[in-house]
């Protein structure tokens, strides 16, 4: 019985660590050309493929734009040529991808890449209350990516307060 206390004391005490603080999903720096905030990397599943949507943000306040950096992966070799951040009632599309390293990795190939939005249309499909989908459009076809809605909840209250704190730094 005493064991068994313990061990559900020490339960107890990590329970907290093990929960996700907002400060531990991005990072804040000034720099000589702004504040700089980088949300540290988050996963989309395909909706339509066992391959899963690894991306991160950088967000400079002294600029418009967003830079979304996401690891595409496919079974063959191919370009992105475009991707879509689609809301439920918008769609937004990034028409020029640029490639930041391709190479294969098991049975598959990752395409790494940088696509830029702007940073209204990206705060607007980032604190809607039902997740976005990424479409990501290549010569080998379309795939989607969509978090699933309990996760979304989770992530989508931690956005809120980074997406204050941006907009609190323009000021």
């Amino acid at each position: 019985m005493k064991n068994l206390f313990i061990a559900l004391t020490l339960l107890c005490l990590c329970i907290p660590t093990f929960a996700e603080k907002t400060e531990d999903m991005y990072i804040m720096r000034h720099t000589t050309q702004g504040q700089l905030f980088f949300i540290s990397e988050n996963i989309f599943p395909s909706i339509d493929s066992k391959f899963t949507l690894p991306f991160d943000i950088t967000y400079l306040n002294t600029s418009n734009t967003v830079s979304f950096k996401m690891t595409v992966s496919s079974h063959t070799l191919t370009n992105v040529d475009s991707v879509a951040l689609v809301l439920e009632d918008d769609r937004y599309v990034c028409p020029q991808v640029k490639s930041i390293y391709k190479e294969k990795e098991k049975k598959h190939w990752i395409h790494r890449c940088d696509c830029v939005f702007s940073y209204e249309e990206t705060k607007k499909g980032l604190i809607q209350p039902t997740s976005p989908q990424l479409v990501v459009y290549t010569a080998a076809g379309v795939q989607t990516y969509a978090m699933p809605q309990k996760k979304w909840q989770a992530l989508h209250q931690h956005l809120l307060e980074i997406f204050m704190l941006i907009d609190a730094s323009k000021h």
